[in-house]
């Protein structure tokens, strides 16, 4: 190996341990979802470009929008690690609230997933990207809501 590829290793290792260190064993997750978004403002506005809708306030909302989906994922996480200590405070099992913020992370990237194809579909009419890619991830995504008001329900039952 040379010495070009060791610094990359290095960096490469000093980068994913800190990112370990910040956000757990699951920090690819975030950085995923933080690719996604980067990939989503750019195919935005490049499909803005060309079917001549460009704007400025279009864009703002666009990453508006994704700050204020990392303030949500932010809170979930928060909100769950924050129910699970108070109910280790108070002798309640509350460590299912930790789920809130996974529960966002995967929301956010079956959205941010789709939100792409869309913008794929309108360049492209169409043509590259399956149909069934698009239905998949509509039927995953109501997969999820689905389990997740079940949970819910479960627990409105447990407390009643």
């Amino acid at each position: 190996m040379n010495i070009f590829q060791s610094k990359i290793n290095y960096i490469i290792s000093i980068i994913t341990g800190i990112l370990s260190a910040i956000l757990g064993k699951f920090w690819f997750l975030f950085v995923f979802l933080l690719s996604l978004n980067v990939i989503d403002y750019i195919t935005g506005i490049i499909k803005a470009k060309y079917i001549r809708m460009e704007s400025s306030a279009q864009a703002m909302k666009g990453f508006v929008k994704k700050f204020l989906m990392w303030c949500l994922v932010a809170m979930g996480f928060g909100l769950g690690l924050t129910f699970k200590e108070i109910g280790e405070i108070i002798g309640i099992n509350l460590h299912i609230m930790i789920s809130i913020g996974w529960f966002l992370i995967v929301h956010f990237i079956i959205n941010e997933i789709r939100s792409i194809l869309e913008n794929i579909v309108q360049l492209d009419k169409g043509h590259l990207v399956p149909n069934w890619l698009i239905k998949g991830l509509d039927v995953t995504n109501k997969i999820i809501d689905k389990n997740i008001n079940n949970i819910i329900d479960n627990i409105d039952k447990k407390d009643k």
